[in-house]
């Protein structure tokens, strides 16, 4: 070859790799600090927008949306044309489920990986996977990744997941868990026939580091929720941490805090499966909201509770308002109760995630009925409530960074204060169907005189001897700030 064609070929080469590069969007590897920051709205993708049509029936898996079981059609185009839909209320985060490529015709949801290196057609492309995570930066948003290292899809014994997770030593082969109750089986036994990767093998473990490495920098997503954390030995995940180097948020779905919360000495964060628990409880179901108070005092157990992922419900637990009591001789009237769940969520220590639909009233129950498909109205009440906690949260440094100090606890009535260099926040709840009035005592760095504003409403409070006093009416949360 002549050495002007083959110059002319090298800076050919050269500006295809400049133009893929300039097409991958910078991995920023934010802190758990800056993660605390955020409130995150979770999108189950196949279920959000159908954005692009043509991608449907990928891989001859069509999407049906008359089955809750198959594809329906939702994608990486829908979410980047949604994207003001969720700025608009206030989210600084969207967490969107796994986006690997799948084998079989319920898969919609990710989980069942086949090919680790792949993207699901039905969701789109790499390219348009690193145009949404550029389109939501542009907007202010980070974009958190959903991904399994837990297992493969269910294709044992015919076959393996797609190379080079296909040797038949990569797996466990003990078939379906037998004893929850027992750690050895819950890391070694498959959940519901899904192939259950066998991290101790090296092999394995290094394959899971590199790929993870790989598609944190070739995505440019900011931070990654871990699924199924607890089937995976630990010192698993300290290595898996250390190659995604970015922010990841572990599944620890357990109701006990000293089991999850050793988790945070591995992975950076946990999903706060024992707060779903209590607030299932006690907004859900109108108990002492003393349990609270209990639940606080096991945050300890955490390396750092103020990143615990705080949710009301998710993909995998019926929604919220499919197991409120309601309101007494008026089970239907269940509104108050979600709107008091989510006040608290939004104002306590932690992250806020909010699935999908709550801001839309849905009701599904167990799994695949509460991963309705999408509607979106701006209008509708709970996203004009939703925005306005945002706000709030959004414009006051001490519901993201503040510490946070309990000030009244009773049966009805929860109330506590978060500050950070001179933002003052207090947060008074009334969990009763009745009004209730009380006076808040030990009101720290706000002297006497001095007013608070409730930015939930128009009402205002004025300080003396420490304390402050509220009526509040059923189901009310009050935000007072300066």
């Amino acid at each position: 070859m002549k050495k002007g064609a083959l110059l002319s070929g090298l800076v050919c080469l050269l500006a295809t790799v400049l133009m893929f590069a300039s097409t991958v969007p910078t991995a920023v590897a934010l802190s758990p600090a800056d993660w605390q920051e955020k409130s995150i709205y979770f999108i189950m993708t196949d279920r959000f927008d159908n954005g692009d049509p043509s991608n449907d029936n990928y891989g001859g898996f069509n999407a049906d949306k008359s089955d809750p079981r198959k594809y329906h059609g939702g994608d990486f185009q829908g979410i980047i044309n949604r994207l003001d839909y969720i700025k608009n209320m206030g989210f600084t985060a969207i967490w969107i489920t796994p986006v690997t490529m799948q084998k079989s015709a319920n898969a919609y949801h990710g989980y069942w990986t086949y090919d680790f290196y792949s993207v699901d057609g039905h969701l789109g492309s790499m390219a348009k996977l690193q145009e949404l995570v550029r389109a939501a930066h542009a907007k202010g948003i980070s974009v958190m990744l959903d991904v399994v290292a837990n297992h493969t899809g269910d294709f044992q014994p015919s076959s393996f997941a797609k190379a080079p997770f296909d040797k038949a030593d990569w797996y466990h082969h003990y078939g379906d868990t037998q004893d929850w109750n027992d750690q050895w089986w819950v890391e070694n036994g498959d959940i519901a026939g899904l192939d259950d990767l066998n991290q101790d093998n090296p092999a394995v473990a290094a394959e899971l580091k590199n790929w993870i490495a790989w598609l944190v920098q070739t995505t440019g997503v900011d931070g990654l929720r871990v699924d199924t954390v607890k089937h995976v030995p630990k010192w698993f995940w300290r290595e898996f941490d250390g190659a995604a180097n970015t922010f990841t948020l572990g599944e620890v779905f357990h109701g006990d805090p000293a089991y999850v919360g050793d988790y945070t000495n591995y992975l950076d964060a946990v999903l706060d499966f024992p707060m779903y628990y209590t607030i299932k409880n006690v907004f859900g179901q109108d108990q002492s909201m003393r349990q609270i108070a209990d639940r606080y005092a096991q945050d300890y157990r955490y390396k750092n509770p103020m990143t615990n992922g705080l949710f009301i419900d998710n993909h995998d637990v019926p929604r919220f308002l499919n197991e409120a009591s309601g309101k007494p001789g008026a089970s239907w009237d269940k509104w108050p109760q979600l709107k008091a769940a989510l006040g608290f969520m939004f104002t306590t220590r932690g992250i806020p995630i909010l699935y999908q639909g709550t801001e839309q009233g849905f009701s599904g129950g167990a799994d695949p009925y509460n991963r309705e498909d999408m509607v979106f109205n701006d209008k509708h009440e709970l996203y004009g409530y939703i925005a306005k906690l945002n706000y709030i949260r959004n414009t006051h440094v001490a519901l993201r960074k503040g510490t946070q100090a309990e000030k009244w606890v009773d049966d009805t009535f929860y109330a506590f204060q978060r500050s950070h260099n001179g933002d003052e926040v207090v947060v008074m709840i009334n969990n009763s169907w009745n009004s209730q009035t009380r006076t808040v005592p030990n009101i720290d760095r706000v002297a006497n005189g001095e007013t608070l504003y409730n930015r939930m409403g128009t009402d205002k409070v004025t300080v003396n001897n420490g304390s402050i006093t509220a009526t509040l009416g059923p189901k009310e949360v009050k935000i007072f700030t300066k």
